[in-house]
């Protein structure tokens, strides 16, 4: 399964992170410096894997510690639309 940034949402950069606005809902998002890192990556297509790899890989962390984590902040996005799979 890749995953895949909205087409229906629209993200600046801001201090430390990314700001998202969801077309659709007119709702903004906020992530940090690794939510951030992963927004980018989706520009393209990118599975679970890729994603822990350049996180872990970035951010000198074993993947089995970022992995769940990552799971999560991709469902939620699933979630609120800001994602698609593809």
């Amino acid at each position: 399964m890749t995953y895949l940034v909205s087409p229906d949402c629209v993200s600046c950069a801001v201090e430390d992170g990314v700001a998202i606005l969801d077309l659709k809902s007119n709702t903004y998002f906020s992530l940090d410096e690794v939510g951030t890192s992963i927004w980018d990556r989706m520009v393209n297509p990118a599975s679970l894997d890729d994603l822990t790899n350049a996180v872990a890989s970035e951010y000198d962390v074993a993947p089995e510690e970022c992995r769940g984590d990552i799971k999560d902040l991709l469902d939620d996005m699933l979630k609120n639309g800001l994602i698609q799979v593809v």
